[in-house]
């Protein structure tokens, strides 16, 4: 073939199950009959998969990891009205210190 595919997507090409693709994939990069051509970040979540070519050829260089910055400014990009609000409001809620009710401190004494 002369585009490459990640495991995932060979499962759903030959119909078998996603481990049993990662499995025969590994079985031919140890045997040296694939190798990494690219490597693709997943869209739900920022781990790249690697994507293998039948052949062979120069393993392309694995990615750096993202951040935890650079996950959270990717994740408040594509955030709706919606979920910015409830994500501000649950942090406000964190700042929120409680005041104890006068009536409870009288019967049970003031915190220490």
């Amino acid at each position: 073939m002369d585009e490459p595919f990640t495991a995932v997507e060979l499962a759903g090409i030959v119909h078998c199950h996603v481990r049993t693709s990662r499995m025969i994939v590994a079985k031919l990069y140890r045997e040296g009959k694939v190798f990494i051509q690219e490597w693709r970040r997943v869209e739900y979540n920022s781990i790249p998969a690697a994507a293998y070519r039948y052949g062979i050829g120069v393993d392309a260089k694995k990615p750096r990891p993202m951040t935890q910055a650079e996950r959270g400014r990717k994740l408040r990009e594509t955030e709706d009205v919606e979920r910015k609000a409830f994500r501000l409001a649950r942090q406000r809620q964190l700042r929120r210190k409680i005041k104890r009710d006068p009536l409870v401190a009288a019967f049970f004494g003031a915190v220490k």
